[in-house]
């Protein structure tokens, strides 16, 4: 339940005018914002978000069931007639709608590399950092050298590789080949398959 609620927030999250990387389908003629006309507001996740927290909500009263009386006493059974058809009827619902709102997600891949390319390629530090600590340095060593220059990438609007590779100290343990490599971010895609395999979805 929890990962639905978080998976809708992200979806929300990502169909953001400023992230759009995902957006709920919508239909030709179909309304979003009563007040700004342009808008496409992500309903189904908003709808389930606030479902999900109707659920949580009956976290309380199912934990104060278990403190009863002399064994057993009956006054779970009151709250419980009620949390419980109400909560697996919405837990159903809300799993109908997800599901439907996955099946018509829209994707938009050239928006996401986009967005991973304003960050000047520093989301590549990491590899860069442990592609030297392969090539012998200490930790603290990689750390150094990679850090300041993900400063002046960052304040200075610059790209990260070129800087990397104005340093003799970083190409002489790194090759083309090596920042190449640091710099895929496939890498970051290699157990995919595996894990949506491992769900059923492969």
């Amino acid at each position: 339940m929890r990962l639905r609620w978080n998976d809708c927030l992200q979806i929300r999250h990502m169909q953001r005018t400023e992230v759009h990387e995902v957006e709920e389908h919508f239909n030709k003629g179909q309304k979003g914002s009563s007040a700004m006309p342009h808008k496409r507001n992500p309903i189904g996740s908003e709808n389930v978000s606030g479902l999900a927290r109707v659920i949580r909500g009956y976290e309380t009263p199912a934990l104060e069931d278990v403190l009863l009386w002399h064994e057993r006493d009956i006054s779970h059974s009151s709250a419980e007639r009620i949390m419980l058809p109400d909560a697996t009827g919405l837990l159903d619902y809300i799993l109908h709608r997800f599901t439907s709102i996955l099946d018509n997600l829209d994707v938009f891949p050239d928006r996401m590399k986009a967005n991973m390319n304003l960050t000047h390629g520093l989301i590549y530090s990491q590899r860069v950092m442990l592609k030297l600590i392969e090539a012998g340095l200490s930790r603290e060593q990689a750390y150094d050298l990679v850090q300041p220059k993900t400063a002046v990438a960052w304040d200075e609007h610059r790209a990260f590789r070129p800087l990397l590779e104005a340093d003799p100290k970083i190409t002489d343990r790194l090759s083309q080949a090596d920042l190449d490599d640091a710099f895929d971010y496939h890498y970051h895609l290699k157990h995919v398959d595996e894990i949506f395999k491992r769900v059923g979805l492969a």
